[in-house]
Formats: structure tokens, C-alpha cells, sequence
């Protein structure tokens, strides 16, 4: 009888612990989803942009620039150049960023019937008439040559640019979903803004979203000329601390791929650095910039319109087969969950090991506990 009641406190004493690890664990995932979907980035990853009217300029192993941005840098950060050869900054010093190149990049596969690394959340869903999401978190950059200012708060040059992509895209027959919501002022906290914009487009079921924004360097840097025209080139921009970067950077370069057939020359290149840019939000996220506030608008509304015709390449002709559904990447959180259900088994087994003092016991305790769950009968 004694036996009895001591295997019976035993029974709801496990009971009680494993319930109460399993809703920790619970908790501990449900928290851990909610994070990544609505929380905001950290806010030392949102000081992408100097603000002090300086850019880095970006030099190879013979001193010989490559690039010009006025994104912060960091030790590690990539840029893939016009000529798909990739470099990695190795050292800062000042004004200057010391890179060496690591390899030529092997350009994108545009047989989109294969499988790559980039693939489709459930946000992003293929249609028979892909849709595009169009934003701008600094809402008002502008350019000096156009609009007489850097800035404008009432109404950006930049918002314009990315009406014309808007337009573009509809002539071709994508359903175009702009928003003209500003965002300003133009501070760390600006990310945090466009964040809920973000959000409420990718709820449109998109096939991609793009951040539209203009950069802050000499206009050589960016000026281009594309069948006797005068353009601004593109520059995307791809952040690489979130889950989702391996996915991003694919969409980045079949879309560079894409539009080097059109119109080569038009891609600047690829920046691939230490922020997130609300890209761990979706797949085929991405920061777009448009020329600089040194080059006109016009220029730089005529390269966002070549740009756009890289699109069905990657994304699937309007009205057309849509490109077919990729292989999900493994989520964050179901990783959390399979550590979870670990550490739980291991810490009921801990428990029950050292209530019993053998690995024997231990599995005749839990084998007991299992056999006392009432099962539903069937009738």
C-alpha cells in the first residue's frame, strides 16, 4: 500500500514537472515566433547610413576603387562588383575600405524550373499575375540637381522614382502595390517605421518587395549612359544578419543576371553588409539604390524603368506561368522547437535519473508514468 502511494506522488510529481518544462517550452517558442515576426530589428543594426555628409570608398589589393558607399561598413561586408568578381572588406581606416577579392561569383541560374537557395515564404506567394510591393524608408531623399534639395520632407524625389517603377511594372502587366507612406525623419529609428509598411504589403501576397532608396555619393559614381541615354545605375543592397540572407542575396543576383541581359551596365553592383533592412521579413526582400542626390531624378527615373524589365525574368511573365513554388529554408523557429522538445526529454530523464539513481529506473518510471495516461476509447 505504501508502494502504491509512493508511486502515486512519484507519478504526479513527474506530472506536475513535465507539464510545467512543456508549457516553459511553449512559452519559450511562442515568444521566440513572435519575435521574429513582429519585433524590431536591434537598433545598432539601423545605423546603416553615415550622417555626416562622408562615404567610404572601397579599394582593392592595388588601391584601385571599386565602389563608393555611403553605408556604413564593417569588417567582413562583400561587394560583388559589375563584373560579378566578389570582394570581402578586410580593414577601415578613415574614409577608405580595404577589400580582397575572394573569387568571381557564379552568376544566377535563370532556369527558374531548378531548385536554387532562393525560395517563397507563405507571405510570398506565386500567381498567375506576380505582385510586386513597393516602399521607401527614407521617404524623403531627393536629388539636388531636380528637386534643389537632398531632403524633402513634404514630398521626396525618391517617392516619385519608385512611382515610376510603380507605372513600369503595371505596363507590364504585374499588379504593383506602391506605398507613398513617409517615414521620416531620416534617423535609426526610420527602419523601425517602415517596418509596419513592410508588413502590410507583404499581406498583399507578394512575389517580391522592394525598398527604394537613393545613395550619397559623387555622381561618376552612378551615372551611366545606355543606348544613348543618360541613367542612373542600380545598386542592391542585401543585409546579412537575418535568417533569410542566403535567399535575398539569390533574388539580388538572378535579378542582376536578369538585367545585365537587357541592359548591361545598369547594375552598379551588389553591397552585401552587416544590417538587416527588414529583409529577415520575407523572402526576395530587397534594398534597391537608385543613384545618388548628386545625380538628376530624370536619370535616375530612366534606370529604374531598364531595371524593371528584369523582372519577368526572374518573377514570371505577367499573365504567364508563374515561377514555380522552392523548397521553404529550414525556419528559425522549428529549430527552436526541436531544441526545446531536447532539452525537455533530457531534463524529465535528469529528473527522473536522479529520483531513481539508474538509467534503469529511470525508464521504468517513465514507462509508468506513460502507461497511467488515460487513453480515449474508441466505441
Amino acid at each position: 500500500m505504501r508502494k502504491r502511494v509512493k508511486k502515486m506522488k512519484q507519478s504526479k510529481i513527474i506530472s506536475s514537472f513535465l507539464g510545467s518544462l512543456i508549457g516553459l517550452g511553449f512559452v519559450i517558442l511562442l515568444s521566440y515566433w513572435a519575435s521574429t515576426a513582429f519585433a524590431q530589428p536591434s537598433i545598432t543594426r539601423q545605423l546603416t547610413e553615415r550622417d555626416d555628409g562622408g562615404y567610404y570608398r572601397i579599394i582593392d589589393e592595388q588601391n584601385k576603387v571599386i565602389d563608393y558607399t555611403s553605408r556604413y561598413l564593417s569588417k567582413g561586408d562583400q561587394f560583388i562588383n559589375a563584373d560579378n568578381m566578389r570582394y570581402q572588406i578586410t580593414s577601415i581606416e578613415g574614409d577608405y575600405a580595404h577589400a580582397q577579392l575572394v573569387r568571381k561569383e557564379t552568376e544566377a541560374k535563370m532556369d527558374l524550373s531548378s531548385t536554387t537557395t532562393s525560395t517563397q515564404s507563405s507571405l510570398l506567394a506565386q500567381k498567375e499575375a506576380p505582385s510586386i510591393g513597393i516602399y521607401h524608408t527614407h521617404s524623403a531623399e531627393s536629388y539636388v540637381p531636380t528637386d534643389g534639395t537632398e531632403s524633402d520632407v513634404s514630398n521626396g524625389g525618391i517617392i516619385k522614382v519608385g512611382k515610376v517603377l510603380e507605372d513600369k511594372l503595371d505596363d507590364m502587366g504585374f499588379t504593383v502595390h506602391h506605398s507613398e507612406r513617409l517615414h521620416h525623419p531620416h534617423d535609426i529609428n526610420a527602419y523601425y517605421r517602415s517596418r509596419r509598411t513592410a508588413v502590410e504589403l507583404l499581406q498583399k501576397d507578394l512575389n517580391a518587395l522592394f525598398d527604394v532608396h537613393r545613395d550619397a555619393v559623387p555622381p561618376e559614381v552612378y551615372h551611366t549612359n545606355i543606348d544613348g541615354q543618360d541613367v542612373t545605375k542600380v545598386k542592391f543592397v542585401v543585409g546579412n544578419t537575418n535568417p533569410r540572407y542566403q535567399s535575398n542575396l539569390e533574388f539580388a543576383k538572378q535579378l542582376k543576371s536578369a538585367a545585365d541581359e537587357k541592359y548591361p551596365g545598369i547594375v552598379q553592383g551588389i553591397l552585401i553588409i552587416s544590417s538587416d533592412f527588414n529583409q529577415d521579413l520575407a523572402q526576395r526582400c530587397l534594398l534597391v539604390e537608385v543613384g545618388a542626390h548628386t545625380n538628376s531624378r530624370e536619370e535616375a527615373e530612366r534606370g529604374i524603368a531598364m531595371f524593371a524589365t528584369a523582372l519577368p525574368a526572374v518573377l514570371g511573365s505577367p499573365g504567364g506561368p508563374p515561377a514555380p513554388p522552392q523548397p521553404e529554408e529550414s525556419s528559425g523557429a522549428w529549430k527552436a522547437a526541436i531544441l526545446i522538445i531536447v532539452l525537455v526529454a533530457a531534463a524529465v530523464f535528469g529528473y527522473l535519473y536522479m529520483n531513481t539513481g539508474s538509467v534503469e529506473g529511470a525508464v521504468n518510471q517513465l514507462r509508468d508514468f506513460i502507461s497511467r495516461i488515460p487513453l480515449k476509447r474508441k466505441d
